[in-house]
């Protein structure tokens, strides 16, 4: 086997799946995440590791958080083939493809092996992605919003403690006593305001009091989310309201209060706005949710594309299991957003009464570093996000084990983009004119430039 560059990783066999099985909720996280997307016939990951066997990583199944998108590819494997591939060069199809595909965009994520999608022909990157616009975060000013617990604490701890100023924003002052103890008694370098993102008026006020604190904000961390359990089809508008007002219109808000002050200035800055896996893997049970991140997802993609020639980096943060408050998010709803009528369940009971008892699981091995910690440390996740900073990695995933789920939905989409005619010649070769952006071309270079990384702490 090919050295992959991952860390030790269960070898994962996916020629072919059947009876795939949603895997179970990770809800108070984020839920999952996953490094890169590749084609099928290079599925192969690496190394199977007595830790991931003990968490019962022994095979891809469980990690396929939902069964329709294998079951769409098979579908397509196995029906009538009325098209003339004989005409196609899969390959390059299938990897340029990946590429293009806005929704699948994790190319660039842990350890790609040598994929097809950066091997293909029109796949290289049309230039090099973009430098890193921070090298260092001493002595930069970062507003980290959610900031006074979970990730977004982790963050900001991260951050100060690589001799950032950070001011941790939040809806209320009712976390900051705790907050505070996890730096010294009244540090300079720490300053709290209280902040409703949904509030898009007083996203300048924010900026305002921050710059009179510190001066300019360099580092922007839109973090605050709300863990709504509710699903598409049956949440009330409100629920909509709520659920999108936090986790994508925030950052709506933020980078625009932030964008054109970064650029007036002209010195190196960076956003990083954090999303969830159910952003590129949707759940059943939190469609609402699931949705807000994928809008976010889109969002952080697209400013890449944007500000790429600018001196602004930008970072989607995709966290994985962590552990967070993120399950007391309806204590925070607005009173002006709260239901009239309890809200259809999240995940109804089955047709035979009440769900029954998840069956026992064995007890996990202890995790061979905290970076393998199930749920993850706040502060390992936010030493990872800083690394991706001074790296300016568009993407930074943490838990490479939910990689098939991902792989599974972009072979479903990769399968349905085989053409039902045979392709014509002027279009099968048309190179990087289908990319419609390089970014993610140049991302999965700037991976394998930098695979090997050393992050302390973690």
């Amino acid at each position: 086997m090919a050295d992959t560059g991952l860390p030790p990783f269960i070898n994962l066999e996916r020629a072919s799946i059947s009876g795939v099985s949603s895997g179970s909720s990770l809800y108070s996280c984020g839920l999952i995440t996953c490094a890169s997307i590749r084609a099928r016939s290079d599925l192969e990951i690496g190394r199977e590791t007595p830790f991931f066997a003990g968490i019962g990583l022994k095979g891809a199944v469980a990690y396929d958080r939902s069964p329709l998108t294998a079951a769409a590819t098979a579908a397509i494997q196995t029906g009538d083939k009325t098209m003339d591939e004989q005409s196609l060069n899969r390959r390059q199809i299938l990897g340029g493809l990946a590429i293009a595909a806005g929704t699948t965009t994790l190319l660039g994520g842990i350890g790609s092996r040598g994929a097809a999608a950066a091997e293909a022909p029109g796949a290289a990157p049309a230039g090099g992605s973009q430098a890193p616009t921070i090298t260092s975060v001493k002595d930069k000013v970062a507003y980290i919003t959610g900031g006074s617990s979970g990730i977004g604490l982790g963050i900001a701890r991260a951050l100060h403690e690589a001799g950032a100023k950070v001011v941790l924003g939040n809806l209320d002052d009712k976390q900051w006593a705790d907050a505070l103890k996890n730096f010294p008694a009244n540090d300079p370098r720490v300053f709290t305001i209280v902040h409703d993102v949904m509030d898009k008026d007083g996203w300048q006020r924010t900026a305002d009091a921050i710059e009179k604190k510190f001066g300019p904000v360099d580092i922007l961390v839109n973090n605050a989310g709300v863990g709504l359990q509710q699903a598409a089809s049956t949440g009330t508008l409100k629920d909509w309201e709520w659920g999108m007002g936090v986790n994508f219109f925030g950052p709506v808000y933020g980078i625009n209060t932030f964008v054109p002050r970064m650029q007036k200035r002209g010195t190196g800055a960076q956003i990083v706005t954090t999303t969830s896996t159910s952003g590129i893997l949707p759940q059943s049970g939190a469609g609402i949710y699931s949705v807000s991140k994928i809008a976010a997802v889109g969002l952080m993609e697209t400013l890449r594309a944007e500000l790429a020639a600018t001196n602004i980096g930008t970072t989607c943060f995709v966290p994985g299991q962590t552990t967070t408050n993120i399950g007391q998010s309806e204590t925070h709803r607005p009173e002006t957003l709260k239901n009239d009528a309890a809200a259809a369940p999240a995940r109804p009971a089955g047709a035979g009464g009440p769900a029954r008892a998840a069956a026992p699981r064995p007890a996990p091995a202890a995790p061979p570093s905290p970076y393998w910690a199930r749920p993850q440390d706040p502060l390992v996740v936010g030493r990872v996000v800083v690394d991706g900073i001074l790296n300016n990695d568009l993407f930074v995933v943490l838990q490479p084990e939910w990689r098939p789920g991902v792989e599974s939905r972009a072979n479903a989409l990769l399968e349905s983009m085989v053409p039902v005619l045979p392709m014509p010649e002027s279009m099968a070769g048309g190179g990087d004119r289908y990319l419609r952006t390089p970014i993610f071309a140049q991302e999965v270079a700037h991976r394998k430039a930098t695979r090997k990384r050393t992050i302390a702490g973690i």
